[in-house]
């Protein structure tokens, strides 16, 4: 319900527990998400506000008084929750506080549904192939993507790739600033990423991050512009050319329990070819898939309908039904990523959550989606 009204946890469970008369706001919030009129909430709620400044009856301390009438809201409002949640067929529309910010342009690629996907004639071999491992996974919490937020005071440091110049093409960093605070935590030697999004929008995306004296340096990596196009300006530090930002889920998705863009997923199985929105390819396998290729949740899928789907795989499975999600890398698995240190709502543990109650098996598809005509 936080996510659906805007309304913080705390403040929603004070106006229902009837320890005092909640807020104006939240009371309408609270009786809006669960579809009841706010005309009629407004008047119950300044009714209880008159009763509270009134004086208390016989024998009665004004305290013990003030708490009953709240109680009252409380439990009309509660009452209220529960009858319309359990309505058949209610869908309470989500407010505009519960959408969730987007990286690039609202013109990305990553940020358009797509309707009319082209479906691959090899969809069903693709999709058994890619689940043929047995699991799909969410990385998140310290699994992981890990993104820092500079700031206009924050030092920046020139700096140059310590390899792979011009084998993989000129110095991606040329003439660019690399922000970095010394407060800092340096990245794990295992962790091979680090993204830092600097205040103009632009994003530094580090490989193999080391930090000495405070200062960084990256081995490769590239350079992307979160105000525009998801595909990177300069290096290429995913196979299809896209910026490792692009559909990573946020801890401002989870936050507003909606992510309103296509996500981003990777394949042990690309060939070396590419297809829209990718712009290059680094795999090196026989199979069907090329980086660039979509894949999305069949709208036949019914997912309000599935309770079994605890509340991030529903998030997860919207996403894909309403965005999809775009092949952009070779990576050991079929899996998702989340923003490092983000908690993905529904999960206990500490890093990768498994998607396996989502049905990919039977409503899973693949195909492309066409540029934008000039």
């Amino acid at each position: 319900m936080g996510a659906r009204t805007g309304q913080s946890p705390g403040a929603l469970s004070d106006a229902a527990e009837g320890g005092r008369l909640p807020p104006l706001a939240v009371a309408l919030a609270y009786a809006e998400a669960c579809g009841g009129d706010r005309a009629e909430w407004q008047r119950r709620w300044e009714t209880a506000r008159d009763e509270l400044g009134t004086a208390a009856p016989p024998g009665t301390s004004r305290r013990r008084w003030a708490v009953a009438v709240a109680g009252v809201v409380a439990l009309a409002l509660t009452a209220t929750a529960v009858i319309l949640a359990n309505r058949p067929g209610h869908r309470a529309p989500p407010p505009a506080a519960a959408v969730s910010a987007r990286l690039f342009s609202d013109d990305d690629v990553f940020n358009r549904r797509h309707p009319d996907p082209r479906l691959s004639p090899d969809s069903a071999r693709m999709v058994s192939g890619l689940l043929a491992p047995g699991r799909v996974e969410l990385y998140t919490g310290t699994a992981g993507s890990l993104v820092y937020r500079a700031t206009s005071g924050t030092p920046t440091y020139e700096v140059t790739a310590r390899e792979h110049i011009g084998q993989w093409g000129p110095d991606p960093f040329d003439g660019v600033r690399f922000p970095w605070d010394p407060s800092w935590k340096a990245p794990a030697p295992d962790r091979e990423w680090t993204v830092v999004i600097g205040p103009d929008g632009r994003a530094t995306e580090c490989w193999r991050t080391k930090v000495s004296h405070s200062r960084p340096s990256c081995e490769w990596g590239a350079v992307s512009d979160t105000r525009g196009s998801s595909v990177s300006e300069k290096g290429q530090d995913t196979g299809s050319g896209l910026s490792r930002l692009a559909g990573l889920i946020t801890r401002a998705d989870w936050k507003a329990g909606r992510i309103d863009h296509a996500l981003s997923f990777g394949t042990p199985d690309n060939n070396d070819r590419h297809v829209f929105p990718a712009v290059g390819s680094d795999g090196q396998g026989q199979g069907l898939w090329r980086t660039g290729q979509f894949i999305w949740l069949d709208p036949a899928y019914d997912i309000d309908a599935d309770t079994s789907l605890r509340p991030y795989e529903r998030m997860v499975a919207k996403a894909l039904q309403e965005y999809g999600a775009f092949d952009v890398k070779n990576a050991r698995e079929f899996s998702f990523i989340s923003e490092y240190g983000s908690r993905a709502p529904g999960n206990t543990g500490d890093a990768y959550a498994s998607l396996d109650r989502i049905d990919f098996a039977k409503y899973l598809r693949v195909g492309t989606v066409e540029p934008p005509s000039s």
